[in-house]
């Protein structure tokens, strides 16, 4: 099956159709997501003058298998690239065979998930994740890097191992004993963890192990907790953490103005879940994130996961946030227009291809998300993850994925080939011959191994190979085709790996 279409910004996806399928616009500029990829637990640092994104890697194969961990970087806050993995000690795609308590045989995968934030000192780079054994074992554990972007090394034993009776006396001791480990410095340079349902502790002078008791923060909402966080504000320490789940995922905060923790006292005024799922925006989960300070400014932004398709295909969603004067955080405005630029535009010049007629071999057909939402979590007295209310409302997006979504400027659409397209491959027409000094391409999972072919034409008649790639060991994104010369026509042939893109861009 081809497909034939040109660039529109308008009906891009269907986001948020409250109980019937009326498709609705998309803003023109939509810088959410911020990455093109299936990402989640996002914190972003600055080093440098350089953002830095970390977070877990999605490859839509539910929480048993995750891509390799990667940092994505930024000088403007829209324009990311990755290269290379941050931790190279462990085997993410080998399969390790076992045997569970129950005796049954079972296959698992080493996970990375939910890096915090990393910390720099005394000229070195620390790390704080969730590290997940084959066996679902969990812990958090301390990297060490000499550069931001690694690769980091487990900082108490030589790593984390599976079955391995010899290298027992290697094993890494975790710095905490659950996931979702975030750091906090604060004025003083005293370094605190938090990690998963509601625990914190004191971190050690060398940031490597925990110093003193772990304590348990007290909130107004009780049920499962996920995704802590602590930043300071004005003399205010903010503990956030996350309610519920999946398209109900939800943040709430805590105060204090004594100490990282504690004693924490409920927002005075206004509703404590500051973010949660806006249905006419077509946001849905607002969950695990991070808050971003731009140092100078009284500019604050929430980094968090958006729910996307469902299960493990979740993106990165960043929006500012807003304080009242006695120091509350007001409601969130979560929304597609996301961010925007935070630096100079880094765009390389003007991209050719969102003018261009895309084409391609074969497209998957559309796909819908249905949900049901509560759109008011503050409404409820204590919620506990209960979401079972009378306001609840029945919801659905269609997502789709034709040749178009390649080429029009956003991060959460993509073409992807029909599973039954034995060759795929993706098609530019740029109108006329055109000088073409480079093209970007930002593959669907670029953590998994893409090997492919470009060409180029004037005439669909005789083609020239551009680039062949074969390489498998290194991942990135985009992969960048220099000095391509003259042509009209560009085609990408993909030979293995996921088929599918994020965005094409021809400079």
């Amino acid at each position: 099956m081809k497909t034939t279409t040109f660039l529109s910004f308008l009906l891009i996806f269907s986001f948020g159709k409250i109980n019937k399928s009326i498709a609705q616009n998309a803003p023109k500029y939509a810088y959410n997501p911020i990455v093109p990829d299936n990402v989640a637990d996002p914190s972003i640092v600055i080093f440098n003058n350089t953002y830095y994104l970390y977070a877990t890697t999605d490859l839509n194969k539910g929480l048993g298998k995750a891509g390799v961990p990667v940092v994505w970087k930024s000088k403007d806050f829209v324009n990311w690239s990755f290269e290379g993995t941050l931790i190279n000690d462990i085997d993410f795609d080998k399969a390790y065979n076992y045997t569970d308590a129950k005796g049954v045989s079972k296959t698992g995968y080493f996970r990375y998930w939910a890096p915090g934030k990393p910390l720099y000192k005394n000229g070195k780079y620390y790390l704080y994740a969730t590290i997940v054994k084959p066996d679902d074992k969990n812990a958090g554990y301390a990297f060490i890097a000499d550069k931001p972007e690694g690769p980091f090394k487990f900082a108490n034993g030589k790593g984390v191992f599976f079955n391995d009776p010899d290298k027992v006396k290697d094993e890494s001791i975790p710095i905490a004993p659950d996931i979702d480990g975030e750091p906090f410095v604060d004025d003083n340079g005293e370094a605190y963890l938090f990690w998963r349902r509601r625990n914190a502790a004191k971190l050690s002078s060398d940031l490597l192990s925990l110093d003193g008791p772990t304590i348990s923060i007290p909130t107004k909402h009780d049920g499962y907790s996920e995704g802590p966080l602590m930043f300071k504000r004005k003399g205010i320490y903010y503990y956030i953490y996350t309610l519920s789940g999946s398209p109900n995922y939800c943040n709430a905060y805590m105060m204090s103005t004594v100490n990282p923790l504690g004693p924490f006292t409920a927002p005075p005024t206004g509703p404590d879940v500051f973010v949660h799922s806006d249905i006419q925006a077509g946001v849905w989960g607002p969950g695990h994130g991070n808050v971003l300070h731009l140092p100078g400014t009284d500019d604050y932004y929430f980094i968090y996961l958006e729910y996307g398709e469902g299960g493990t295909s979740r993106q990165v969603y960043a929006n500012k946030m807003q304080f009242n004067a006695d120091g509350t955080i007001a409601p969130m405005k979560i929304d597609l227009n996301g961010v925007g630029y935070l630096g100079k535009n880094q765009q390389k010049e003007t991209n050719l291809a969102l003018s261009a007629v895309a084409t391609a071999s074969s497209h998957k057909a559309d796909r819908v998300s249905n949900a049901r939402i509560e759109p008011d979590p503050n409404a409820i007295q204590n919620i506990g993850g209960n979401f079972n209310g009378p306001n609840v409302q029945s919801v659905s997006r269609t997502f789709t994925y034709d040749a178009k979504n390649a080429v029009d400027a956003l991060n959460g659409t993509r073409w992807m080939a029909d599973a039954t397209d034995a060759k795929p491959w993706y098609m530019l027409d740029l109108g006329k011959k055109t000088k073409i000094k480079s093209c970007d391409i930002f593959f669907y999972l670029p953590t998994l191994a893409h090997t492919w072919v470009l060409e180029k034409s004037n005439d669909q008649q005789t083609w020239e190979i551009v680039k062949k790639q074969d390489e498998t060991t290194v991942v990135r994104s985009p992969e960048t085709i220099s000095k391509i010369g003259d042509a009209r026509y560009l085609r990408l042939t993909i030979t293995n790996g996921p088929a599918g893109i994020w965005e094409m861009k021809v400079y």
